[in-house]
């Protein structure tokens, strides 16, 4: 809106740079075409297997059905071949089948869909669209950010980034901004080892009072949690996402340009103001600036290109990110690149537009902090490389769901490890499997109980091993109604963690439960045994 030359890197207080409002608008001219696309696949789902269920008679769309038919019967000659079963079918059981494997490849497209679609191309077609004259404009009151936010791509929503483009404090070059180490204030013994780290490289970090989840009353709680975090989170989930609100609300409070967040589990390594230094001047650089620089990370974090199997991660979760526009890797520099999905908040530097969009976004306490701010999709993070810090996983390794050694736990790590998740933990960052169980999943409501005991928690050990355990269970009885059991419980679980986070995608609901529903129609649907 009249944002041209050097004006175009920044965020005007009426509305978006030039040229950005049509591409918000393009933007979101693509979401829509992706969601009339699911719409038009489910509505083909449907009338290809509905008509069988009355009659015989094949429908005016059945190509779905026939070619179904044909891959059932060709997995029922090879099944009698490989394993002695009879070959012959009623022409029933055959129209049911047929119906199960089309809905099976009908959904296995939406899911590819809705999944492995093109981002890259995506992004193209928005630029060209936002190079057309003759776009109308919205109001930057009405406008939504786009789902798949670019590097490059700078949006304004009003509130936070108005107040940046009003007064922004400035990082002197060469500075190092002040480290603030999140710390309980029963916890002297970890705020002591974090001095003794940061002593080694002759840094004197600043306590930050944290806030403890479990000494909140009732008034404190509902102040700094939303509804669903009360009833389903821990409350050292609850404290700790309180604590980080607190240091943003300093940082704006006061106009600190940046600041160096950690936790006191964190361990610098070497040279750690020397790549504080270097980060600065590559971040100054950077095209449309930076709002957060995590300094270490767990998860979806790899600098040049993520494994398809990480990518279940992000499926768990949500907010993965895009890789930088016209890369094939995820690099912005030689010390800098853009995870996917990154998690962890053991040590970030946050600059000032980064804490308003923070504060705007995430206003109070929802779900794990780093799932939650890390999935904004328009907040401009970026993550150092190599990274400068990391935290200690040997802490706490007793597992709170069962005692350490016990059969249930052995069996339950038997199965992450044959399952190829213990070697998915450690590419994330995650050495330690023990660490990796006992963390907190969410937590279940007990309605006798108050705060802070009125929740039983979820941890992630056994919350994974189950649902591996339904997929193991159906290939090996051949079962298609306990992989649609597996499938079930995926859709319920990630989609209830997206709503908490704040990064729920209906698209990847609609495909969970899309291939739910075809494995347990495929498999209940038939006479006999239920097999694959």
């Amino acid at each position: 809106r009249g944002d041209t030359g050097a004006e175009a890197g920044r965020v005007s207080p009426g509305g978006c740079g030039g040229g950005r409002g049509a591409h918000a608008l393009a933007m979101a001219s693509c979401q829509r075409l992706d969601y009339a696309a699911v719409l038009c696949w489910g509505l083909a789902c449907v009338a290809a297997f509905a008509p069988l269920r009355g009659s015989e008679e094949p429908s005016s769309l059945n190509f779905l059905v026939t070619r179904g038919q044909r891959i059932a019967s060709a997995t029922s000659a090879s099944a009698s071949s490989s394993f002695g079963l009879p070959s012959h079918t009623s022409s029933s059981s055959t129209s049911h089948a047929g119906a199960g494997w089309s809905l099976i490849l009908a959904w296995s497209s939406l899911t590819s869909l809705a999944l492995l679609r093109s981002r890259p191309l995506r992004r193209q077609r928005c630029s060209r669209a936002s190079s057309l004259p003759g776009l109308p404009h919205r109001p930057a009151s009405t406008r939504r950010a786009p789902r798949g936010w670019g590097w490059r791509t700078v949006l304004s929503q009003g509130g936070a980034e108005t107040a940046v483009a009003e007064a922004p404090p400035v990082w002197e070059k060469g500075d190092v901004p002040p480290i603030w180490v999140v710390n309980l204030d029963r916890s002297a013994d970890r705020w002591k080892q974090s001095c003794e780290e940061f002593a080694k490289q002759s840094i004197e970090p600043v306590r930050w009072s944290a806030t403890d989840g479990k000494a909140l009353s009732e008034e404190e709680l509902k102040a700094k949690a939303t509804w669903w975090a009360r009833h389903f989170c821990t409350p050292g989930m609850v404290g700790c996402f309180s604590s980080h609100l607190g240091i943003w609300k300093e940082m704006v409070a006061k106009k600190i340009p940046c600041v160096i967040v950690v936790e006191d589990d964190v361990i610098p390594y070497e040279k750690f103001t020397d790549g504080i230094k270097t980060l600065q001047t590559e971040l100054q650089a950077l095209e449309g600036g930076w709002e957060v620089c995590l300094l270490g990370a767990i998860g979806c974090i790899n600098p040049e290109k993520e494994m398809l199997a990480m990518r279940f991660y992000e499926l768990g979760v949500g907010g993965g990110r895009p890789a930088p526009r016209g890369s094939s890797t995820r690099t912005l520099s030689d010390h800098l690149f853009v995870p996917h999905r990154p998690a962890g908040t053991h040590a970030y530097m946050v600059s000032y537009e980064g804490a308003c969009k923070l504060l705007e976004r995430l206003p109070k306490a929802r779900y794990h902090v780093d799932l939650a701010a890390w999935g904004v999709r328009d907040l401009r993070l970026v993550a150092s490389k190599p990274f400068l810090a990391t935290q200690r996983f040997d802490e706490g390794a007793e597992s709170t769901v069962a005692k350490s050694g016990s059969k249930t736990e052995r069996f339950m790590k038997f199965v992450l490890q044959a399952s190829g998740i213990l070697a998915m933990a450690k590419s994330g960052g995650v050495p330690n499997l023990s660490w990796a169980w006992r963390t907190a999943v969410f937590a279940v409501p007990v309605p006798w109980r108050k705060w802070p005991k009125h929740t039983a928690e979820v941890s992630q050990g056994p919350f994974t091993s189950l649902l591996v355990m339904f997929f193991v269970a159906g290939l090996v009885r051949r079962s298609a109604v306990w992989i649609g059991i597996g499938f079930t419980y995926m859709c319920v679980m990630s989609t209830f963690i997206r709503f908490l986070c704040g990064t729920i995608n209906w698209r990847v609901f609609i495909a969970e439960a899309g291939l739910a529903v075809a494995f347990l129609y495929h498999g209940l649907a038939g006479a006999g045994p239920v097999r694959l």
